[in-house]
This record gives C-alpha cells, sequence and structure tokens, in this order.
C-alpha cells in the first residue's frame, strides 16, 4: 500500500520552520561573532562583583518567565546561553 502524500500546506508549514530555524541560527553566530569582537576590543574591562548579581538576578528572572509561560523554550535557551557566557566563575 502505497503512503498517503504530504498536503501543500503541511509542506510550507515545514518548510517555514527550517526557514524560522536557520534564521534563528544564523542570528545567534551573528550575535557570538558581535561579542567576541566586543570581548577582544575591551579584555581588560572585569565584571564587578555587582555586575555578576545582576546576572544571576536575570537568570532567576528568565527562569520564572520560563515558569509562567511567557517565552517559548527556544528563547530560554537562546537567553540562557547569553547568560552563561556573562557569568564569571571565579
Amino acid at each position: 500500500m502505497a503512503r498517503p502524500r504530504s498536503t501543500f500546506g503541511k509542506l510550507q508549514r515545514d518548510q517555514a520552520k527550517k526557514e524560522k530555524a536557520r534564521a534563528k541560527q544564523e542570528d545567534r553566530i551573528a550575535r557570538r561573532e558581535d561579542k567576541a569582537v566586543g570581548e577582544s576590543e575591551s579584555p581588560d574591562a572585569v565584571q564587578t562583583p555587582e555586575d555578576q548579581a545582576r546576572v544571576l538576578e536575570e537568570f532567576a528572572r528568565l527562569h520564572q518567565d520560563l515558569e509562567d509561560g511567557k517565552i517559548s523554550i527556544e528563547d530560554f535557551e537562546v537567553r540562557q546561553e547569553e547568560l552563561r557566557a556573562r557569568l564569571r566563575v571565579d
């Protein structure tokens, strides 16, 4: 028995999902490159304990937003990665 063919609408949805994922990936890469350029310009810039406390507060807010359903899991993961990059562990 032959497999039923996908509908045109389903194909469009799948293609839109792939394009959205590709755009997100390109955005992440661009932000990483911008961040790397910014870090190379000011390697002596040390974050103060207050800045680190602010990063931890942002982590807490991020987790709360996820629990409350204010952000998607994809946005959560992207933002979490950004915060981890800013966090310094001594």
